[in-house]
């Protein structure tokens, strides 16, 4: 990989993005969010340092286990010392977790209620209901909707 770093050990926002895998526009976000705060030039560009890199490297990692930026924001000065605040990290960890099997148990229960209607209305799984003829015709592939199950936590 090219060294992004330029002679004062700064990078640009998409030097960042590069390196991290975090789009451009999630960089921002996480600004917006108080989760990073790059240093600005004389003409107002971000530039990061090695220890951003690091730091967007965590939030993403909060990210994909299903922390918010509110809680994320609160638990990233706890992770510079982690043994140090090992009970505050422990709660949000088991808070998340708790949070995590009760949509697990919403989310089963919806599928529950589909089988029934399935059931009910005659809908064989391998089936999907057309509106052209009223009928049904096999599906040679399941078809989805993608859905950001995000939208659906509270937060």
């Amino acid at each position: 990989m090219a060294d992004f770093f330029n002679e004062d050990g700064c990078m640009r926002i998409g030097e960042l993005s590069t390196r991290t895998g975090v789009s451009v526009r999630s960089l921002r976000y996480y600004e917006q969010q108080l989760l990073v705060e790059p240093q600005r030039t004389s003409a107002g560009h971000r530039i990061y340092s090695f220890e951003d890199e690091h730091l967007v490297l965590q939030i993403q990692d909060l990210f994909e286990a299903g922390f918010c930026s509110s809680v994320i924001r609160t638990l990233l000065p706890a992770l510079l010392n982690p043994e140090r605040n090992r009970e505050m990290i422990l709660a949000a960890v088991t808070a998340a977790r708790a949070r995590l099997e009760s949509e697990k148990e919403t989310v089963e229960a919806e599928l529950r209620q589909l089988k029934r209607l399935g059931d009910r209305y005659g809908l064989a799984p391998d089936t999907h209901v057309t509106l052209q003829d009223d009928g049904h015709e096999p599906s040679t592939a399941a078809q989805t909707v993608a859905f950001d199950h995000r939208n659906r936590r509270l937060r």
